[in-house]
């Protein structure tokens, strides 16, 4: 996981937080808010991995097209 990442997952939580009252933040208690900081960064790197699979495709393709097209090619 990156820095950016977990940078992004706390913004998120504190973000939720400032939704909070004084009262519902100490009801949650901060062992809640990391567990969700880390549900949120473990979504972030599923979609990031989805993602890069999804590129990693289209270049394996693409790579098997040129490769086609190079042994058909008539100079």
């Amino acid at each position: 996981m990156t820095q950016k990442q977990t940078q992004h997952a706390l913004q998120v939580v504190n973000a939720f937080k400032d939704k909070l009252s004084k009262s519902g933040i100490e009801h949650v208690g901060q062992k809640h808010f990391d567990e969700l900081q880390l549900l949120i960064e473990s979504a972030i790197d599923a979609a990031v991995f989805m993602e890069l699979e999804r590129v990693a495709d289209q270049v394996d393709s693409l790579a098997h097209a040129i490769r086609n097209n190079a042994e058909h090619f008539d100079a």
